[in-house]
């Protein structure tokens, strides 16, 4: 298991581990096996762009509205956005 895997299933609130062998069995009890091959290299992607270690790119995170760590301020932001795309999009 990556050390993406293990930080990016943890801020996700997906698991609750202290390493990443502990996360592997973590998510095999859990994901359905055909997914565990697809899984890994999609987050770890997503952790070296996007979710990474140090200043993660909270801001251009597609989920992070669901996500529990993602700075409130971000999240309303967000929302206002799409609200007022909702609105020029019913005009």
């Amino acid at each position: 298991m990556d050390v993406h895997v293990h930080r990016i299933t943890n801020r996700l609130g997906w698991v609750r581990t202290k390493s990443p062998e502990e996360t592997r069995k973590a998510l095999e009890n859990w994901l359905p096996r055909e997914h565990w091959a697809e899984l890994n290299p999609l987050l770890v992607g997503f952790g070296q762009t996007i979710c990474r270690p140090v200043a993660p790119k909270c801001e251009e995170c597609l989920a992070n509205l669901l996500c529990p760590t993602a700075p409130r301020a971000i999240k309303i932001a967000r929302m206002n956005a799409e609200k007022a795309r909702e609105n020029i999009s019913q005009e």
